[in-house]
């Protein structure tokens, strides 16, 4: 699934991959009793929150889409998730997976979406089979 913030096919050469000869500085930013050694104290925290606000493209996808198939819900209480169904919607493979991904509970032990999220969820899956009545569901979770 491609990512939000930044190009589909960007490549990292290993010459501009700053990440790979980056040293983290634990000592000023870390928490209480968190040593480099112990990756424990790190687990969860990201390196930069996504986008919890609709983007342009976002509301521009919306807009595309009939009125009747509009996820009201997922909007206002997940729009994270709105921001991935525009970026993943033009292409079948991924929009596949990413709707699968919502729907089957891969990593265990998630708690689910509300009932009205859900909905929605399953409303735009039943609008892009109409739209692509060929998509292999399963094939495009194991992309």
């Amino acid at each position: 699934m491609p990512s939000i913030y930044r190009p589909k096919h960007s490549v990292i050469v290993p010459e501009t991959d700053v990440a790979q000869g980056a040293h983290v500085n634990t000592d000023t930013y870390a928490p209480q009793g968190a040593t480099s050694n112990d990756p424990s104290d790190w687990i969860g925290r990201r390196k930069a929150q996504p986008a919890d606000i609709l983007l342009p493209v976002t509301q521009h996808w919306l807009d595309s889409l009939p009125v009747e198939s509009r996820p009201q819900a997922l909007v206002k209480q997940f729009p994270r998730l709105a921001n991935l169904f525009a970026v993943n919607w033009n292409s079948p493979g991924d929009c596949c997976a990413f709707i699968y991904s919502l729907l089957h509970d891969q990593r265990g032990g998630r708690r689910g979406f509300p009932r009205e999220v859900m909905e929605d969820i399953i409303n735009l899956r039943l609008y892009y089979t109409r739209l692509h009545p060929i998509v292999d569901w399963e094939a495009g979770a194991r992309k």
